[in-house]
């Protein structure tokens, strides 16, 4: 993998023995960040107690709350700490008991997507 310079960060651990020396970038790396700010409650980081969004705060709610305040918590947070995205709307759904699911609907600005290098490997080899 070809580490873009300025969009990337350590890839999260997905299950309990995933390495910990991955990184992600590019458009996975602004995934990930999404998915960060999405998941973290504000006030749980000493060093930036304000980052982040309480979205998890509403699902003991009944739905005709919690989707409302979810959406809302989720837009806002997405918003204000993830400039490199351009928000297009935020979906939520309840999937069962204090169990929602977000569908959020993004692109990257067109300046950051112009910062972004991907790679694609072909293998060429002759056809026999």
């Amino acid at each position: 993998m070809v580490l873009d310079p300025l969009h990337w960060q350590i890839k999260l651990a997905q299950e309990d023995d995933a390495p910990w020396n991955e990184a992600v970038a590019g458009l996975d790396d602004l995934a990930q960040s999404i998915r960060i700010i999405c998941l973290t409650p504000r006030l749980s980081v000493p060093t930036e107690p304000e980052q982040f969004c309480d979205a998890l705060s509403y699902i003991d709610r009944v739905p005709a709350e919690a989707i409302p305040g979810i959406s809302k918590e989720i837009w806002e947070g997405i918003t204000r700490w993830e400039p490199r995205v351009l928000l297009d709307r935020v979906d939520v759904e309840q999937l069962g008991p204090a169990f929602f699911a977000a569908s959020i609907f993004w692109r990257p600005r067109s300046d950051v997507l112009s910062d972004i290098l991907q790679r694609t490997d072909v293998d060429l080899m002759r056809a026999e």
